[in-house]
This record gives structure tokens, C-alpha cells and sequence, in this order.
């Protein structure tokens, strides 16, 4: 074995413990993205970058938020640079007019409207006072909700953005190292780690730990909740990560959204969610401060990790058997389906 090379090694794993290589992940896997808060979105139109390409966003007359593609399907210009006016976009070069689902309504001078005049509009779903869009031309799956989280009576936090420099894989990888629970965030495993799929798009790991670390947020959890703390992980899609903590008095949630910069750069946003008081003096006075200090705990908690780890690259050849919940990770979210014409294939396989 002394000349066996790292391909030759992972050649002769069981199949449970082949992970994909690094070409089997997409750019961008199609799921959802937090594409801006809700109140930076008006009647003017505006473009942001996002999935390798340009796309305008605006909010017709009547409320209704849009994205779609923003080069013009006629001459590729700027469709950011247009202008809304009701429930369409009109292209600033030839004037030609798009409605919401991205089909090209009216053209200046011109009695026929050729098939090739529309753009690429994305689902959007607008919650908490931001704006998700998938990226797709429908939704393979909704805009996941914690497990009691009701359509209305809760409220979130004003985004925090870090930035990891590794793929946006394996960010979400690390929700399935259990290894690193207790060496990097000083959470000490009280049982196995738990893994399962309760929906097709979604891949959920469970524990329960001891906090034993010793940075502010450890020591402020330890002094005002408790000393051990249940975990739910649920990566939906490959881009969304949902969190829920339970300290016993208290349960503490919030969700990461991955927006892929590069192979080696991701964009990462954590949102904190709460149920909203019923009384109006808690609306006023307990929702924000309580939102601000689990924002300031969670944000502590992700980026020294970040932080922590310098730039981790992907190395399938060299995962070994203590990184089988990775492993295993890696292989569902490779082989997730990134159109609805992939899924009932899917779903046949998994039943298989």
C-alpha cells in the first residue's frame, strides 16, 4: 500500500464512504436566496448580481415584488436602467415592455411580439420584511418554515453578512461534522449525531451537547439558559441552513442563506427569527433587544469560526471514516435535482 496513490485509495472505499468530486457540485444549486430587505424594494428598478449574471428587481403599482434576468432580450440592455410603470418594466433602449412573469407585452412601433421576446423571471417570495428569490424558473420546493412557525406573528432581524472563503458546500457542510462541534465551537456531544431527510430538498443533523467553551456567547448561555443545548440543523436545497437551538427555557432560531461568490468564496447572511409579543410594550421594548442580542451571539458564534479556519478547501480523497456524515452529505446534496423535470426521477431513486 506504501505506493498507493489518493485516487487508488478512494477507489477501494466502500461505496458509503466515496465522496463526489469537486465537479459533481453545481454553481449555483437551485433553491432559494436572500436576494434584499423588503423595504429596498420600490418602483425604481434595481439590478444586483447574483447566479453568474445580472438581474433587476423592482415592486409594481400594486405591491407586487418582481425579479427577472435584466439583460433585454432584444439588444441586452440594462433593465435596471428602465423604468416600472404599473405592473411592467419598460426597457430604457427600445422601450419594449415586460410584464411579471418576464413575457414582453408591447413593443414601440411594432404590431408582432416574436417568441423570443421574454426574460427569465424567478419565483420570488417576500417574508419577514426580505425578499427570497429562487433560483429557477419555478420552485422545486417552498420557502421552508421552522417546524411551529406560523404563516404570520413572527418577526426577524436585519440580516449579518460574513464572508466564508471556501465553496458554498462545504459551509454547509460543517452542520454535519461532528467532529468540529467540539473543537471548534466548544459543544461537547451528548449521545450520536442524528441525521435524516424529512423532505426530498432537505437534510436535517440533531444532537445534544454540553457547552464547555469558553468565548463570551459560551459563557453568556452557560450563566443565563443552561449548560447543555439541543441543535437542529436542516439544510434545504443546498443554500439554506435553518437553526434551532434549545436551551430548555428558551429556543433560539435562525437561518444562514448561502449565496456562492466563486468556487472559493460564499456570501453568508444570518437571519434571527423570533415569534413576535402579543403585547404591545413587548413589540415596542422586548422583540427588538431581545432580536439585537441573539443577533450579536449567533453572528459572535459563526464568524469566529469562520475566522478560525483560514480558507478550507474540499478534498474528497482525503475524508476518512469519522467524516462519514459528511461524506454522506456531500453525496445528497451533489445529486440534488436542479429542475422539476429531475425530480421524479429522484424520488424514484430514493425510494429504491
Amino acid at each position: 500500500m506504501s505506493g498507493t496513490t489518493p485516487a487508488e485509495v478512494i477507489a477501494i472505499r466502500p461505496e458509503a464512504l466515496r465522496a463526489p468530486p469537486a465537479t459533481a457540485f453545481v454553481k449555483f444549486p437551485a433553491s432559494w436566496y436572500l436576494f434584499s430587505t423588503a423595504v429596498d424594494l420600490t418602483e425604481k428598478a434595481v439590478g444586483k448580481s447574483m447566479f453568474g449574471r445580472k438581474l433587476v428587481a423592482f415592486r409594481t403599482a400594486s405591491g407586487v415584488p418582481v425579479i427577472m434576468d435584466s439583460r433585454c432580450s432584444h439588444l441586452g440592455a440594462d433593465l435596471s436602467k428602465g423604468h416600472v410603470e404599473g405592473e411592467n418594466i419598460r426597457c430604457p433602449f427600445h422601450g419594449w415592455a415586460y410584464g411579471t412573469d418576464g413575457q414582453c407585452l408591447a413593443i414601440p412601433n411594432a404590431n408582432h411580439i416574436p417568441a423570443f421576446a421574454r426574460q427569465m423571471a424567478y419565483p420570488v417570495e417576500e417574508r419577514h420584511g426580505l425578499i427570497f428569490v429562487f433560483n429557477g424558473p419555478e420552485a422545486l420546493f417552498p420557502l421552508p418554515r421552522f417546524a411551529d412557525e406560523a404563516s404570520d406573528g413572527w418577526i426577524a432581524e436585519k440580516p449579518a453578512r460574513f464572508l466564508a472563503e471556501c465553496s458554498w458546500y462545504m459551509v454547509a457542510a460543517h452542520g454535519y461534522d461532528r467532529q468540529h462541534f467540539a473543537t471548534v465551537h466548544g459543544r461537547q456531544l451528548i449521545g450520536p449525531l442524528a441525521v435524516d431527510c424529512p423532505a426530498v430538498f432537505a437534510r436535517r443533523s440533531c444532537y445534544t451537547a454540553e457547552i464547555v467553551g469558553e468565548k463570551y456567547y459560551d459563557r453568556t448561555l452557560r450563566r443565563l439558559l443552561s449548560r447543555q443545548v439541543t441543535i437542529s440543523i436542516t439544510t434545504w436545497g443546498g443554500s439554506l441552513v435553518m437553526i434551532t437551538g434549545d436551551f430548555g427555557r428558551v429556543q433560539s432560531r435562525f437561518m444562514i442563506v448561502l449565496n456562492p461568490l466563486d468556487d472559493h468564496r460564499t456570501e453568508c447572511s444570518v437571519i434571527v427569527v423570533k415569534k413576535q409579543s402579543e403585547r404591545a410594550l413587548g413589540k415596542l421594548l422586548w422583540d427588538p433587544f431581545s432580536l439585537a442580542v441573539r443577533k450579536l451571539l449567533t453572528r459572535g458564534y459563526l464568524v469566529d469560526e469562520v475566522s478560525s479556519l483560514g480558507r478550507p478547501r474540499y478534498a474528497p480523497q482525503r475524508l476518512i471514516e469519522a467524516d462519514r456524515e459528511m461524506i454522506e452529505y456531500f453525496r445528497w446534496v451533489a445529486a440534488l435535482p436542479q429542475s422539476k423535470s429531475d425530480v421524479l426521477p429522484h424520488l424514484v431513486g430514493s425510494a429504491l
